[in-house]
């Protein structure tokens, strides 16, 4: 079974946060999109923290990733939106408690607002599962 090659070319800057610079896929695996994700509970409520919305977007993409038969290591690629700046190293934690080590290619954006004006987080990404 291929498995997922994670790597920072020594030739260009360290990344700076928990990720890395390229992933390579060997042909044959399935692809799963992830639609982004947010903060809402499984119930539908939404907290109004930024904590807490991290907390329930990394559950809901975990929950995904179980759903397709994968774990948090099939994940090669994540884009983060946040509203407010300075709210990474507010969700890093979260990230942590729920990713471990795993640590794909990512790009962190920061963008005015999101679909609806209490979402303070959205999450979206790419996973491959090896046969």
């Amino acid at each position: 079974m291929s498995q997922t090659i994670f790597r920072n070319a020594p030739t260009v800057k360290a990344p700076g946060g928990r990720y890395h610079h390229a992933a390579i896929v060997p042909a044959g695996g399935q692809t799963l999109y992830l639609a982004g994700q947010v903060g809402y509970a499984p119930d539908g409520s939404l907290p109004a923290d930024i904590e807490a919305q991290a907390e329930n977007t990394y559950a809901n993409i975990v929950r995904i990733l179980e759903d397709a038969g994968m774990a948090v290591t099939a994940l090669v690629k994540l884009n983060i939106y946040l509203v407010n700046v300075g709210d990474a190293t507010k969700i890093a934690p979260v990230r942590a408690k729920w990713f471990g080590n795993h640590a794909p290619p990512g790009t962190l954006i920061y963008v005015k607002a999101l679909a609806y004006p209490e979402l303070l987080l959205e999450i979206e990404g790419v996973a491959v599962k090896h046969r």
